[in-house]
């Protein structure tokens, strides 16, 4: 049995990377559905989610949105019952945004499915989890930096 070459693994891993990427995708579209708001507001739902609190400036960095569009998809989100603002104890001119209950409860409902990942994660050792978060982190950098190459290219915006 002849085992493959180097670059065919590679292409296959990337074949394989761009097709978890799609999956990715078509759950994110079908949570967004679900939870009956649109794309953007569901990628700022999660930064929110991932970093609460956090400020509307942060949640425009994060999101690359305007602050003025930011304003804007908090307001929907408010709306929905997925966050609160609040204003900082400390600092009272600063906002604070955090998801509210009802946002963990529908997490939990659609991306509880996923906690299979967690079981299959836990099958590796501790080197073959490393090596996947260095691969993550490094492809997360590259591809932000292919981002705004684009940006910067095809649309004129500056970094």
């Amino acid at each position: 049995m002849s085992r493959q070459s180097k670059e065919e693994l590679i292409e296959e891993l990337g074949l394989a990377v761009r097709a978890a990427q799609a999956a990715v995708d078509e759950m994110d579209e079908a949570a967004s559905r679900a939870l009956g708001i649109n794309r953007t507001d569901a990628r700022c739902l999660d930064v929110v989610m991932r970093e609460a609190p956090v400020t509307p400036g942060r949640l425009a960095k994060e999101s690359g949105l305007t602050t003025a569009a930011v304003t804007s998809v908090l307001d929907r989100l408010e709306g929905a019952g997925y966050v609160t603002r609040t204003r900082d104890t400390e600092d009272r001119r600063r906002v604070l945004v955090e998801p509210t209950k009802l946002a963990h409860e529908r997490a939990r409902e659609m991306w509880g499915p996923m906690g299979e990942f967690r079981t299959e994660l836990g099958k590796l050792s501790m080197d073959q989890l490393e090596v996947l978060r260095d691969f993550h982190v490094r492809a997360r950098e590259l591809n932000q930096k292919a981002a705004a190459l684009v940006r910067q290219r095809y649309l004129g915006e500056r970094s």
